[in-house]
């Protein structure tokens, strides 16, 4: 319900600026900063996707993502909320969407842009969901532009494997939302062809760590019980990364955490290294966990 409420939140989706769009960005990167409620951390991003979103879809010629004034932390989701709207621009032409992400993109984050590709491929499944999501948008619930959705297998087989991997990311990421449960959107992902498994399993754990975010004890529950499934270092790797773009987004959240099971205090030093390694290096690294 959330989720609908900041996506529908007709303020988010105003014609911006650079300088106005940098502005609104670093007051809600803030705002999530300052508080211990993981929904509202977690609204943080869901609204500065949607700006970002925005702002790709009504830039003014030299207005890019390059712009340094925008800090490092919302780098990452201002790239995922630009990714999402290339495909509109492109009207999900693959090489189209190339050349406006290559062109919009700071290069150190351009790889998070293409897993909101894997997202809008799910989005536009002909199913159910989207009949749903249609009919939000008749009423004028939600945001949803007319989009002719591609062969799945083709579009994917465009792009080189890295980004494969991104596209199945986000293409498990919008399963979970699409999903009565978890175990119904995992069975999902493991009948879907053309998509890297192990990526789309951990976009699926990922959105439910965002959408479960007040009572992330249950969500790690699931990751444990799934522990020693074939899914399970998939799923595991969806809880790293999630734990990972809040501590980016809102530096401190992984410090201040108290895990209660082993398992929990693998989750969090797993992220935490992660997080040390990509701060040494740079950007952080686009839905990736490396297994040292």
């Amino acid at each position: 319900m959330v989720t609908i409420q900041t996506v529908s939140d007709k303020s988010i989706h105003q014609p911006l600026g650079q300088q106005k769009y940098v502005a609104k960005m670093i007051e809600v990167q803030r705002g999530a900063v300052g508080t211990t409620d993981m929904g509202r951390k977690t609204a943080a991003f869901w609204r500065m996707e949607n700006l970002s979103s925005t702002f790709l879809k009504n830039a003014k010629p030299g207005e890019s993502l390059r712009d340094p004034y925008l800090p490092i932390e919302i780098r990452p989701i201002s790239h995922c909320g630009m990714g999402i709207a290339a495909v509109e621009v492109a009207s999900f032409q693959a090489s189209r969407i190339v050349e406006v992400i290559e062109s919009f993109s700071n290069p150190e984050y351009r790889l998070f842009a293409y897993e909101g590709s894997g997202a809008m491929l799910a989005l536009y499944e002909p199913d159910m969901f989207h009949i749903g999501t249609r009919g939000f948008a008749f009423l004028g619930l939600l945001p949803l532009a007319a989009l002719r959705r591609p062969d799945k297998e083709k579009f994917v087989q465009f792009f080189e494997p890295e980004i494969q991997r991104l596209i199945a990311h986000g293409y498990g990421r919008m399963l979970y939302f699409k999903s009565h449960s978890i175990a119904s959107a995992i069975r999902a992902a493991q009948k879907t062809t053309s998509l890297q498994l192990h990526a789309c399993i951990q976009g699926v754990a990922f959105a439910y760590s965002m959408v479960n975010n007040s009572d992330l004890g249950r969500v790690f529950r699931a990751g444990f019980n799934l522990k020693e499934t074939a899914v399970g270092p998939a799923f595991r790797d969806g809880l790293i990364y999630a734990l990972e773009f809040w501590e980016w987004m809102a530096p401190g959240f992984l410090p201040g955490f108290r895990p209660h099971t082993e398992f929990e205090s693998e989750l969090i030093q797993a992220a935490s290294e992660e997080i040390a390694r990509c701060r040494a290096e740079g950007p952080l690294a686009p839905f990736l966990v490396v297994h040292h």
